[in-house]
């Protein structure tokens, strides 16, 4: 049985050997889109080594960046329920703050998103550090 980053690259009865141009294109809608990324997975859809690489990171840099998007959110909420009600200048001060904070983890995460898109629109692979590691772990193929 062989697992690991090489595993990702092999070819399988499903792969194409060569990257269509339309694959470029869809690829980075992936990223900006991630649900069909997802869409893509759940579909088993044909395509090539590069193409479901990117599919697959796609989806969990996306689901990724989307929970801590919505943990980021419920913060202020959490906060001002453990504080146990604080007065009405101190909620307003923290809700403010959290949404300072939201909008620089949006726009973090939409740089991340768009210059993964970008990549992957010109036909470059590349891995993103924890992503890709994630990614091949939670799609591994057992081959025995």
């Amino acid at each position: 049985m062989r697992t690991g980053p090489r595993v990702t690259w092999e070819q399988s009865e499903y792969s194409s050997p060569e990257t269509d141009s339309s694959e470029y294109a869809r690829a980075a809608t992936a990223y900006l889109a991630w649900p069909l990324a997802l869409f893509e997975l759940v579909r088993g859809s044909a395509g090539s080594l590069w193409y479901r690489a990117h599919v697959r990171q796609a989806t969990i840099l996306g689901a990724l960046l989307w929970t801590g998007l919505f943990a980021l959110l419920a913060l202020p909420l959490v906060l001002v329920l453990a504080l146990g009600g604080p007065p009405v200048g101190e909620t307003i001060a923290i809700y403010a703050v959290a949404l300072v904070i939201d909008v620089a983890y949006f726009v973090a995460a939409m740089v991340v998103v768009i210059q993964s898109a970008l990549r992957a629109s010109r036909g470059e692979l590349f891995m993103l550090p924890v992503i890709s590691s994630l990614s091949e772990r939670l799609f591994a193929r057992r081959r025995g």
